[in-house]
């Protein structure tokens, strides 16, 4: 979109957050950083006060992680939708009109694959819901004030940076460790893995050329799914390992067995598509590895 200079981002300091913060700053752009780590916290509308007015907004800031979401509920419930209607405030206060929402997987058990954009949510776990709610009240301050979101549904990002607590980045670091197995959960869930700097071309798509005058979903993901066993087969090919795979047999709760997403949307108005397959990305996972 012309006229783009200056950027507010949250999440700055998270894992999308610094991967985009660098290709902003590569590309000169004037950018509000914006993180708990910096002392600024979305969560707290105090945190809004004397943020100079930016032409857009990317809101990447939340609580993430699905398995501390069931365990504490509320508090990701609480964070994750007062810092959207945080954000929206300081929006609707200094007449900003672009807003790119961080969304995440909605749809829960596909009916249908792949999973297109129209596809019903069915959400399955107090993360998802938050987001989607944080969906609604975005629209709202549309309807209300017209701020125009961008709103991005990533299926599973993975890359380098990426807390290991996440499945590729465990499976690196036991693939990498001294140990003689490797284990997990369960082998058998099916994901569609998106590599962190795909994501990134897409969100410098959606700041600096898409001209959005109304609310628009976009899934970003690869459109193909991997199963946790051939995830682990082709690290330990990369990593030159052959070590014992283990797995404890456990499924997650709510777990859904395949996803794969339907990306026409986002090519058709983008002309964006994903660089990375599968192995190229996991290679360059490893290969940027920070132990």
């Amino acid at each position: 979109m012309e006229g783009i200079t200056s950027v507010l981002l949250t999440g700055s300091d998270g894992f999308v957050g610094r991967h985009l913060l660098r290709r902003l700053k590569d590309k000169g752009t004037d950018v509000v950083e914006f993180d708990i780590t910096n002392g600024r916290d979305a969560t707290d509308i105090n945190s809004f006060v004397g943020i100079r007015k930016v032409n857009a907004v990317v809101h990447l800031a939340a609580r993430t992680f699905v398995p501390d979401a069931f365990e504490n509920p509320a508090r990701v419930y609480r964070e994750n939708i007062s810092g959207t209607l945080n954000v929206l405030e300081y929006c609707r206060a200094n007449a900003i009109k672009k807003i790119i929402y961080a969304s995440s997987y909605v749809y829960g058990r596909p009916e249908r694959l792949p999973v297109d954009e129209h596809h019903p949510v069915g959400i399955q776990n107090p993360y998802g819901r938050s987001k989607l709610i944080g969906e609604v009240l975005i629209r709202g301050y549309y309807e209300d004030y017209g701020i125009v979101p961008v709103i991005f549904r990533p299926f599973n990002i993975y890359g380098q940076g990426q807390g290991r607590a996440f499945l590729i980045p465990s499976l690196i670091s036991q693939c990498l460790s001294a140990s003689d197995s490797i284990i997990v959960k369960d082998l058998s869930p099916r994901r569609d893995y998106i590599y962190i700097d795909d994501v990134i071309a897409a969100y410098m798509f959606a700041i600096f050329d898409y001209k959005c005058t109304a609310p628009e979903i976009f899934n970003i993901g690869s459109g193909e799914s991997y199963s946790v066993e051939e995830i682990i087969n082709k690290l330990q090919q990369i990593t030159a390992t052959n070590k014992k795979v283990i797995s404890e047999g456990q499924q997650r709760k709510n777990e859904i067995p395949d996803c794969t997403a339907d990306t026409r949307k986002i090519k058709k108005t983008f002309g964006w598509a994903p660089k990375f397959g599968i192995d190229e990305g996991l290679r360059q996972s490893v290969l940027h590895w920070a132990p």
